[in-house]
């Protein structure tokens, strides 16, 4: 793909001008690929650069890719006031990256590759069958309330300069765990807190209350969620007790909860 066209560079900056020193979830609820030839695909990458590791792929003609927030780009100002030349200079010096949700994946992309568009199913799969909407939605991750915001929320930590950023991170799922006949959503979560650690919780989301998120581990390696009539199944690599964090998670392991007094509960296997 090449970096930057005149022509398709115009579109996209009157698309997506904002840009702030964090991503922000600003902007459309869906993005589209743009100016991707059909032979080629869009990357997903583990941060905003392109020399970092490629995580997945996005089709040419990809939409309903769930916008997760923008940083880099041009200012509000620079938009109005810089020449066309001038803003191709500043977009080689500060391109805009932005974090993107797309097939259960979550990772940053160019944003000169995107486009604002409609998604065919209002929500996409990840709201069907109820109308709680995961990504915007509140979760208690221990004992504190976490509001997202398209599946992304950040906190400052009191005193410090350490960012809490909580995301969404596999595709939810739709199950009535409860078997009050009424859907709960079911979301992987993944939370940075500053220092070393990547903590992941299943976390569920329900019309009636808050219901406590349910920790899995430290830097474990997640897998797709599964759902068995009224089980939630999650799948993970994690490490033996006596292994150190520096060891990459080779461990199976395989978790079934249901919903009961409002409260996520382990299912021992059969």
């Amino acid at each position: 793909m090449t970096q930057y066209t005149s022509a398709a560079l115009v579109i996209s900056l009157l698309l997506v001008w904002a840009s702030s020193a964090s991503a922000t979830a600003d902007g459309p609820d869906y993005w589209g690929v743009h100016d991707v030839a059909e032979y080629d695909v869009l990357n997903m990458r583990s941060s905003p650069d392109f020399k970092s590791p490629k995580v997945g792929e996005i089709p040419h003609d990809a939409t309903c890719i769930r916008n997760m927030g923008c940083k880099g780009g041009l200012t509000f100002e620079e938009f109005n006031t810089l020449s066309a030349a001038q803003k191709q200079q500043v977009l080689k010096q500060r391109p805009r990256w932005c974090r993107v949700n797309y097939d259960g994946t979550t990772a940053w992309v160019a944003g000169r590759y995107l486009k604002e568009a409609a998604c065919d199913d209002k929500r996409s799969a990840d709201t069907k069958d109820t109308d709680i909407d995961p990504y915007n939605h509140a979760y208690v991750i221990d004992k504190e309330k976490v509001v997202l915001k398209n599946g992304h929320a950040r906190k400052a930590i009191p005193g410090t300069t350490a960012i809490i950023i909580t995301e969404v991170i596999r595709r939810p799922l739709h199950v009535d765990l409860d078997g009050d006949g009424e859907n709960e959503a079911v979301v992987l979560l993944m939370q940075h807190t500053g220092g070393s650690g990547t903590f992941y919780y299943l976390a569920a989301a329900s019309k009636a209350s808050m219901i406590d998120a349910i920790y899995l581990g430290d830097r474990i390696k997640t897998r797709p969620l599964q759902t068995v009539e009224d089980m939630v199944i999650v799948n993970y690599l994690d490490r033996k007790t006596s292994q150190p964090m520096s060891t990459f998670p080779l461990v199976e392991k395989r978790r079934r909860f249901r919903l009961s007094d409002n409260a996520l509960v382990p299912v021992e296997a059969k």
